[in-house]
């Protein structure tokens, strides 16, 4: 779960999502909201409360658990959610191939994977493994 986190706080086309999750035992319905633009990414509250509970990516899980809520269900919807933006992303590239040429779109694909691996390597020559981290990298 910690990689799908990692990957839609990195990677989501969408700057902000909602779910509406059910707790383990069906009696209470949870609302949770992610937004990449607050300091804190994350927060949750039973569905019908006024305020909303903050927490950050590396303490969602477990405050979400603490609340009961159903966590299998709140997987699903995650990757649900992100598995529409990686179609829509795959849209956009079929799109641009016909309309820019597929030799241009995959050469730029490719010019763009050369650079996120450069980016690792200095990330990983900052950061050696046995320092405490200064840069975090995600990788798959």
């Amino acid at each position: 779960m910690d990689k799908i986190l990692d990957f839609l706080d990195f990677s989501s086309i969408d700057p902000q999502m909602y779910w509406r999750i059910a707790s383990q035992d069906g009696s209470k319905t949870y609302e949770i909201f992610w937004r990449r633009d607050t300091t804190i990414h994350w927060r949750f509250r039973e569905f019908g409360s006024i305020f909303w509970t903050l927490s950050t990516a590396e303490r969602i899980i477990a405050d979400l658990r603490n609340e009961g809520l159903d966590m299998e269900l709140f997987e699903h919807a995650i990757k649900n959610s992100l598995l529409h933006q990686v179609c829509f992303a795959d849209r956009i590239v079929k799109d641009s191939r016909a309309l820019l040429g597929a030799d241009l779109v995959n050469a730029g694909i490719q010019d763009h994977e050369e650079f996120l691996k450069n980016i690792g390597s200095l990330v990983e020559r900052v950061n050696p493994k046995d320092s405490s981290p200064q840069l975090r990298i995600v990788k798959d």
